[in-house]
């Protein structure tokens, strides 16, 4: 291949990559490449050292592509060892991005890598990590307003609450006018609990209520969605119950524990969240003195608690 058909393909695959998409990156490699290389790609999730194989051009992008395809696997695991990996694996493939001159991916992966880092308590580095994605994802309003609702999350954690609602409201400016409906209801949901602490109850209850219409809408499309609508609804429950809106907060947290019911249904996995919001609902009556309710729910939520809780052999 000419060096102007390696950058093209470079160009997909910065593309593919950004968007989480290394399998599609892969095909569209195996399409141009030259034979070892297509050998190579057709075994390297099986046999990674098989890259080490290749030289040149062709062993950095196979590298990417493998190491980014890992950063998105291991980012969406909590345990000790997958945030280990994920910051091993986004890390390099941010040096094999600008080895590679495509810069498309970087902020992308850097969110990963602070992610990590946020949930193995380095939140100093992974601040560092933001940072960088911000500068790197000034001219890209969508990949920027994922930045700052991310690193949004981190502030609020560190409890600099003040600096967070700096950056979701920078997220909240560009999604509402580019983003999707399902990234645009996640940063609502998160600028409500930072508009929570800041003491602006207003737009916490304006936040949860367009998160909750957009979900009702998005599950006419995807009935996955009905596991974050139930968390919302909870959460909204609970922040109406602070206020001491008590109908309101009864009303809410009932549709999230039929949901809950709903999603048990089909996966037990669900019966902790059935548990935890019938113990909501019985806090909440115990708060309106309507002690009887609360005792029963109670019991319902305790009886709940016990059957989630696996057997050993």
């Amino acid at each position: 291949m000419c060096r102007i058909e390696i950058m093209e393909l470079l160009d997909v695959v910065g593309k593919l990559v950004k968007e989480g998409k290394a399998l599609e990156a892969l095909e569209e490699v195996k399409k141009v490449a030259p034979e070892d290389v297509k050998r190579v790609a057709d075994v390297m999730f099986k046999k990674p050292e098989e890259i080490k194989s290749l030289d040149g051009v062709w062993r950095a992008i196979l590298t990417l592509i493998y190491l980014s395809y890992t950063s998105m696997y291991y980012v969406k695991r909590n345990d000790n060892r997958s945030l280990v990996n994920c910051v091993i694996s986004s890390t390099y493939a941010v040096k094999i991005c600008n080895e590679l001159g495509i810069a498309e991916p970087v902020p992308m992966l850097l969110r990963n890598a602070a992610r990590a880092l946020t949930l193995m308590g380095m939140t100093d580095r992974a601040e560092k990590m933001y940072q960088e994605a911000e500068r790197i994802a000034v001219n890209d309003p969508l990949e920027f307003a994922a930045v700052e609702n991310d690193y949004a999350t981190l502030l609020y954690g560190l409890k600099r609450y003040e600096e967070a609602l700096d950056k979701i409201e920078e997220a909240l400016r560009i999604r509402i006018s580019l983003g999707s409906d399902e990234v645009l209801a996640e940063t609502l949901v998160n600028a409500a609990e930072i508009y929570r602490k800041v003491g602006n109850y207003p737009m916490v209850d304006k936040c949860f209520r367009e998160a909750l219409t957009i979900y009702k809408n998005l599950i006419r499309e995807r009935e996955s969605f009905k596991f974050d609508l139930a968390i919302t609804l909870s959460n909204f429950g609970l922040f109406c119950k602070g206020r001491h809106q008590y109908s309101r907060a009864e009303k809410l947290l009932k549709e999230s524990l039929e949901i809950f019911e709903e999603l048990e249904k089909v996966d037990k996995g669900f019966s902790q969240f059935t548990a935890l919001t019938l113990r909501y609902i019985g806090d909440l009556y115990k708060e309106m003195g309507r002690f009887d309710d609360a005792n029963e729910y109670y019991r319902k939520s305790k009886k709940k608690f016990v059957g989630s809780i696996p057997l050993g052999d």
